[in-house]
């Protein structure tokens, strides 16, 4: 049961993130041993600097503080833990070198995958809840732009974050902000909430759970709904 409630988790997270305007793919790390892969990540996304939906008048605040001056990557997994010390990358991406060496090559925006760079991600990927306070970031500028990179845990089981240490998103994020996009509770002139579910493909149940509810679902409802 934990195994189908994680993975309805991770597509309510991409759809989180597609409402946010993030494209994601999740990512296998190979191995060279026969019949085995070295590790996975959950969420690599990508979000553009100047993306728009004013039309659908969602007012509320950005918790994912996206890029308006470059190109976002997003680098996350999902964690269904009851601690923040438990939210980490998987080993197998984040302290092996080779993994790390695929996963910026699958990005695809550098020249090359060097020593000083593989450096610069395990030093991201590593970092705990007491190394700083807000989201794991850099930027960087190569010759196709500027990019900032992302790193986070996402953790629907955990309470709110409160501003110290490593930045996570919480339950609680990811159920308010879907809400308010697509609840038909509230109806605007410039963009309709009733319309053919079908057209979301995966998202089909996870939509009409949402549009079905007459008021805000909590994470609770969710996983009593899913992990059926």
């Amino acid at each position: 049961m934990e195994k189908k409630l994680n993975s309805n988790y991770e597509n309510l997270i991409k759809l989180y993130l597609r409402l946010k305007g993030y494209l994601t793919s999740n990512l296998i790390l190979h191995s060279e041993i026969k019949g085995f892969s070295a590790s996975e990540l959950d969420i690599i996304g990508i979000r553009m600097p100047l993306h728009n939906q004013d039309f659908r008048k969602v007012q509320i605040e950005d918790y994912m503080e996206s890029s308006n001056d470059s190109i976002e990557i997003l680098i996350a997994d999902v964690k269904n833990v009851n601690s923040l010390f438990r939210a980490k990358f998987n080993d197998g991406l984040s302290n092996n070198l080779e993994s790390i060496k695929q996963l910026i090559g699958w990005i695809g925006v550098f020249n090359n995958e060097n020593k000083s760079l593989i450096d610069k991600f395990k030093y991201f990927l590593n970092l705990s809840i007491n190394d700083l306070n807000g989201f794991a970031t850099f930027q960087e500028v190569t010759d196709f732009g500027k990019f900032t990179f992302k790193f986070t845990i996402f953790c629907p089981n955990l309470n709110k974050w409160d501003g110290n240490g490593f930045k996570y998103i919480h339950g609680e994020e990811i159920m308010d902000f879907i809400w308010e996009c697509l609840n038909k509770q509230t109806e605007i002139e410039s963009c309709s909430r009733s319309y053919n579910y079908e057209n979301w493909n995966e998202f089909e149940e996870y939509i009409r759970f949402f549009k079905n509810s007459i008021q805000k679902p909590t994470i609770k409802d969710f996983e009593k709904e899913f992990n059926k």
